[in-house]
């Protein structure tokens, strides 16, 4: 499919698309110079890839035209289909989900709110690894509403083999369910905005628990002490499919001005 035609040229939609996304800039005046920028042997070979004649770069107004006319939640998919596909090739086997949500800075609609995004972010299990979002999804309003919008999002995703994770506020049993049903698995923080869960968790005899691990951390002027305790979840849990539960204690000492 061709965008149009600059000065008798055929421009790829596939290949402005991928010109408009790399350029990362907010308005089209800016996403047009930044196109003319990018290296002449980038443009052509994605010309090429595109199965066509290489065409120079699309002008300002193509480059408007094409991002208008495109369903952003299609193109949104595919790129999220991609994006998996190059991360599970990459990494194997060992992947997390993060399900994270943000506001969009800057994004506000006619009446002056703001768009907030629940996002899922796949990654090697490793600390300190890149992630790629391979999906989002607009929530029906801000912050409170991700739990409702994260029960959706994983039955478009193949999560076998994979260990989800969020907040405190994706802990509820719906979210737990739609996970396992889909043959994941979970890590959920409780905390006490699910009391009943709380305070079952909170009965079970940690004190004697022995530390299963523990690290010790030093920096911006503080020692912190982590501790780590494990133990079987009981059957009258009211969550479902926990096999185990963790709890972490932390301690910190700072280091005062004048202090050895």
């Amino acid at each position: 499919m061709t965008a149009g035609r600059r000065r008798g040229r055929d421009h790829p939609v596939a290949v402005v698309l991928a010109l408009a996304t790399v350029a990362g800039s907010k308005g089209y005046t800016a996403m047009a110079g930044s196109v003319e920028d990018v290296p002449a042997e980038v443009v052509a070979s994605l010309y090429l890839r595109a199965s066509a004649r290489p065409a120079g770069r699309p002008s300002r107004s193509t480059i408007w035209r094409v991002c208008t006319d495109t369903d952003a939640d299609v193109l949104d998919a595919m790129i999220a289909e991609w994006t998996t596909t190059q991360t599970s090739a990459a990494t194997g086997t060992g992947m997390q989900l993060r399900l994270d949500g943000k506001t969009v800075r800057g994004a506000v609609d006619a009446d002056g709110g703001q768009l907030h995004l629940l996002s899922a972010l796949a990654g090697p299990a490793q600390p300190a690894t890149a992630a790629v979002i391979v999906a989002q999804a607009p929530t029906d309003g801000a912050k409170g509403s991700e739990s409702a919008t994260a029960q959706a999002m994983p039955e478009t995703l193949d999560l076998r083999g994979l260990t989800v994770t969020a907040d405190a506020l994706h802990t509820v049993k719906a979210t737990g369910n739609l996970i396992h049903s889909c043959g994941g698995q979970f890590v959920l923080p409780v905390e006490e905005n699910r009391q009943a869960l709380f305070d079952a968790i909170n009965a079970l005899p940690w004190a004697d628990t022995p530390i299963a691990h523990h690290s010790i951390d030093t920096g911006h002027g503080r020692t912190t002490r982590r501790t780590i305790r494990v133990l079987p979840a009981p059957p009258e849990l009211p969550f479902p499919h926990v096999v185990s539960f963790s709890v972490v204690g932390i301690r910190t000492w700072r280091l005062l001005p004048g202090m050895a």
